[in-house]
């Protein structure tokens, strides 16, 4: 089975358990519009938090604070 077959939006429209999405703005690698398209079809308890002018993997060393705050707050709720 090719990795092809997989679909991230299909297995988020059936998730059971709590989801953090977390993503740059200035992502190049993996496009932000697919995390909004993730974030949309997931149908379990979600939280987005977006880093302004964060690259693939860089949301933690652009917004510190902020990532770790989002990151608290949805291991507290969950």
């Amino acid at each position: 089975m090719s990795s092809d077959s997989y679909s991230t939006v299909e297995a988020l429209s059936n998730c059971k358990v709590p989801v953090l999405f977390i993503h740059g703005t200035d992502d190049n690698f993996v496009p932000i519009e697919m995390t909004y398209e993730n974030y949309k079809a997931c149908v379990s308890e979600k939280h987005l938090f977006v880093v302004p002018g964060a690259e693939h993997g860089m949301s933690y060393l652009v917004d510190k604070d902020g990532y770790e705050t989002a990151v608290k707050q949805f291991w507290d709720k969950n």
